[in-house]
Formats: C-alpha cells, structure tokens, sequence
C-alpha cells in the first residue's frame, strides 16, 4: 500500500493499493452487502480472486484504483480500467456499508481522477443502475450537470475528467 498523504472525514486516509494487498481487498469485499456487490459488479456474486483480478493491469487493461482505509482495512475503493491507448477509461467506486453515506466517495472520484488525468486519461465512463440514488446524488457532486442516458435500467455517461474537483 502507497499512502496519498491525504486525510478524509473520521480516521480515513487515501493510499494507492499494491498487488501484495490481497487481503485488504478480500476484507473490503466481505464487508459488502448483497446490494452493495450487486449495484458495484452488476452482479449478484462475485468471487475474491475475480474482485482483486479487477483491479490489476493485464494485456489489454491499465487500471489504477485509490482506496479508503480506516482502522488498518479498506473501506472504500475507487478504481478505472482502460484499454492500452485509449484516453478514456471506465471507472467504479465501492463504499464498505457501514462507511457509506458519510463523504467517502467524493474524495476518492477525485484523487482517481488526478492520478487518471496525470496518465493521459481525459474522461470516465460510468454506468449506474436507476435506482441507484446514492451513486446517482455522487454523480451529481463530482460532475455537475452530467446527465445520464438510461437504457434498460442503467444510466450511463461520459465525465470530462476537466469538472471542478478539489
């Protein structure tokens, strides 16, 4: 783990999670209702190794994530996938449950989108489901005025990573 140096609201600092953090990320998935794995995954399981398989580089993907941690355990994860070359990248943000609701996940879509833009990115991606109010509200924070197109129950939308963040 590679702290950022940033502090958020509580005892939650921001670090940049390595390949050896394996058990960090397994902790943070078992700490995930059904609901939350499903609104984050679109899915109603997903198994640790394909969680923490998400999260890291292979032939076609760059990915980078920045996390919350409280109390030595992840609470929180924003992460971005992109294909090799490309400027824009899909990014995703979990919450742990007991930490959601309480200012996480606007300091982390903003650190992501600075180590984002300082790689070359110049957008997110997103999909969010419709019912999916607290992301949707997160949506609204990060990129004022952003609007969803919705197709089958899922908003989705291209954020210039150029929002006024802090």
């Amino acid at each position: 783990m590679i702290a950022l140096g940033l502090e958020l609201q509580g005892q939650a600092a921001l670090a940049c999670l390595e390949e050896s953090d394996a058990e960090l990320i397994d902790g943070l998935l078992a700490r995930l209702s059904p609901t939350s794995v499903y609104r984050r995954f679109f899915s109603p399981a997903i198994r640790a190794d394909q969680f923490r398989a998400s999260l890291l580089t292979s032939e076609q993907y760059e990915r980078d994530s920045v996390a919350a941690l409280e109390g030595g355990e992840v609470v929180g994860l924003a992460q971005y996938s992109r294909r090799k070359g490309s400027s824009e990248a899909d990014m995703a943000i979990v919450i742990a449950d007991a930490r959601q609701q309480q200012g996480l996940g606007t300091p982390l879509v903003a650190a992501l989108a600075d180590r984002a833009a300082a790689g070359g990115i110049t957008a997110f991606a997103v999909s969010i489901q419709g019912d999916n109010f607290a992301a949707i509200r997160l949506l609204q924070r990060v990129a004022p005025g952003t609007r969803l197109n919705f197709s089958g129950g899922v908003g989705e939308a291209v954020i210039p990573l150029q929002w006024p963040h802090e």
